[in-house]
């Protein structure tokens, strides 16, 4: 298939081609294997252990913290405004309601998946910081799982600060100035976590090569 084997491609991804008139084959027995894996007891307690103390090590970030603030605090002022100012007619105003109404979860599920996947990457079973070795477990410290999604989050950080700007403008709200602000303070704190997330390629975004 490295050589560009389109058979051999399509098969992986569909598997075999039967011949006109044959019986299926048989399923491979290691599909049978992998339906019946479940966990022990054990197993399923230590995989709930290791996941309560990463969602603690990552909520406690300030981080974490401050977007559970914005995405609590733009929804209640959402909750309040967004279907009487989507009557006013204003194209701007109401493209901007868009926008926020989006990324007010949006930014807190991909900062909290940056959050989430650097921490597995730092910490072993036992919550201790891990260094994996390089040649058994390379780690790209640019095109990685975190950087991504903080990445992603930056600019929808960045397009709802411009946003919310606009909505203050428009209504002389100042709580929608302030959570303006929030988002410039939140932008500069994910640059400052993650330093290298602009760097980041996106694959099919950031590749004008393609």
């Amino acid at each position: 298939m490295c050589d560009g084997d389109l058979q051999q491609a399509i098969e992986l991804v569909v598997g075999e081609p039967h011949a006109v008139g044959d019986e299926a084959k048989q399923p491979r027995p290691w599909l049978d294997e992998l339906a019946n894996v479940e966990m022990s007891p054990d197993e399923s307690d230590e995989f709930d252990r290791q996941d309560a103390a990463r969602k603690s090590r990552t909520d406690a970030s300030d981080l974490s913290k401050r977007v559970r603030a914005y995405t609590m605090l733009s929804h209640r002022w959402l909750d309040h405004h967004v279907e009487h100012l989507r009557g006013s007619g204003d194209p701007v105003l109401v493209e901007a309601l868009n926008i926020v109404c989006h990324d007010c979860a949006f930014v807190g599920a991909k900062l909290q998946q940056a959050l989430d996947g650097r921490d597995r990457r730092s910490h072993d079973g036992r919550g201790q910081v891990s260094e994996p070795d390089a040649e058994t477990c390379p780690r790209d410290p640019v095109q990685n799982d975190w950087n991504g999604s903080a990445k992603v989050a930056l600019i929808s950080l960045e397009r709802s600060d411009v946003a919310w700007r606009a909505i203050a403008q428009a209504t002389s709200d100042p709580v929608a100035a302030m959570l303006a602000d929030a988002l410039r303070d939140l932008r500069h704190l994910t640059l400052e976590e993650f330093p290298r997330a602009t760097s980041f390629v996106r694959p099919g975004f950031d590749e004008p090569w393609r």
